[in-house]
């Protein structure tokens, strides 16, 4: 069982890690957030975007960016 916990963890933290390599690319003012305009620079579509703004603020966090389908 501590094993299962461990790799869950370890798989857990490499998603994140992943997160942020794909936010850190994309966003080129460094904020910590995708606009619009670095999707559109990203070849996010504005649908794609719109469908991945969860709290719908405009912008994308690191998690409403994983869920992007083009």
């Amino acid at each position: 069982m501590k094993k299962l916990i461990a790799a869950l963890a370890i798989s857990a933290f490499s998603f994140t890690a992943a997160q942020a390599a794909e936010l850190a690319e994309i966003d080129t003012d460094a904020n910590g957030m995708i606009s619009m305009e670095e999707a559109k620079a990203a070849n996010i579509s504005e649908e794609a975007f719109a469908g991945a703004d969860a709290d719908k603020d405009g912008s994308l966090n690191a998690e409403e960016l994983a869920s992007v389908s083009n």
